[in-house]
């Protein structure tokens, strides 16, 4: 069964982990490229990195980083009064100077990207968006930030008013995305935030047409009991004048999905669905290696 999951960070990673898991299954999973920035000079690409060590069994105990790492790297940029609140774990640091060296030697972001998951024994293709340059801005009471900006430095603790993807209408598909998607038996929409994480996918031009003409396309809720696990997905959404709870994630995919996933303490939102999409009542709390593969069984079921 080929598979292809559209994914931002942490939640789209462990339901990849999930898919994965699966037996019979050709899984490609196009990552978010819009958080993407540089600093101290390097390419930093926060969910194609948070895919790939999500799935080699390296991520961090917070979803993010790398396992065991340490920031020695970081703290001593302190001593020469270096900003230093993005936290760069010194074994991660390998990774981004390679992915560096690699860009600035004139190979494509998805070329890199086969290379770092290639050496970490990974088996499903990974595809950035895009290979061209998209960026996430977001436009907060005091004009127009980064979303690293908004996310990090700021701890995304302003109010959203409204979302730019610079360069969506000039980047094109990364080599294999559109095709991939063509192929596929299903799409998934993981637990990312909408407009943060998925959105930004979206941008690239041909691939919401893709996704909208597809037979079959399902997204995981990324709210439990109305809220996310961690981030600020309903607040967004709500500054963005979608809906509250699972009515403002349809929202967020309107003409995309024909089913939503949602989670067992969300049942009673299905009736408010009734007539707009499927509704898939199942446990989504996956943090866990073995309900991430549980709930993918369960979207490649139903």
């Amino acid at each position: 069964m080929r598979i292809v999951e559209l994914s931002g960070g942490v939640g789209g990673a462990r339901l990849a982990r999930g898919l994965a898991a699966l037996a019979q299954v050709d899984l490609t999973i196009v990552v978010n490229v819009g958080d993407d920035a540089e600093n101290h000079g390097l390419a930093i690409c926060p969910d194609l990195d948070t895919v790939v060590y999500t799935l080699a069994g390296e991520a961090g105990p917070h979803g993010w980083g790398r396992r065991d790492d340490t920031f020695i790297f970081n703290e001593e940029l302190a001593r020469f009064g270096v900003d230093n609140r993005f936290r760069l774990g010194d074994r991660d640091l390998a990774l981004k100077l390679f992915r560096t060296r690699e860009l600035e030697g004139g190979q494509p972001l998805s070329k890199v990207t086969a290379t770092i998951a290639s050496r970490f024994g990974i088996e499903p293709t990974v595809l950035p968006a895009t290979d061209d340059r998209l960026r996430t801005m977001v436009r907060i009471p005091g004009g127009w930030v980064t979303f690293q900006e908004y996310f990090v430095e700021r701890r995304h603790e302003d109010e959203v008013l409204e979302l730019r993807f610079e360069g969506g209408m000039e980047a094109r598909p990364a080599p294999g995305v559109v095709e991939a998607i063509a192929s596929a038996d299903l799409i998934v929409i993981g637990p990312s935030n909408p407009p943060l994480s998925i959105w930004p996918i979206l941008a690239v031009d041909g691939v919401r047409a893709a996704i909208a003409s597809h037979a079959r396309v399902s997204a995981v809720s990324p709210l439990i009991g109305g809220k996310p696990i961690k981030g600020p997905a309903d607040r967004v959404m709500q500054s963005l004048g979608l809906p509250a709870g699972n009515r403002g994630v349809v929202a967020a995919y309107e003409g995309l999905i024909d089913r939503l996933a949602i989670d067992e303490s969300d049942r009673d939102d299905a009736g408010d669905l009734e007539g707009v999409v499927d509704v898939l009542i199942t446990d989504i709390m996956i943090k866990e290696q073995a309900a991430a593969t549980s709930l993918a069984a369960t979207l490649v079921k139903q």
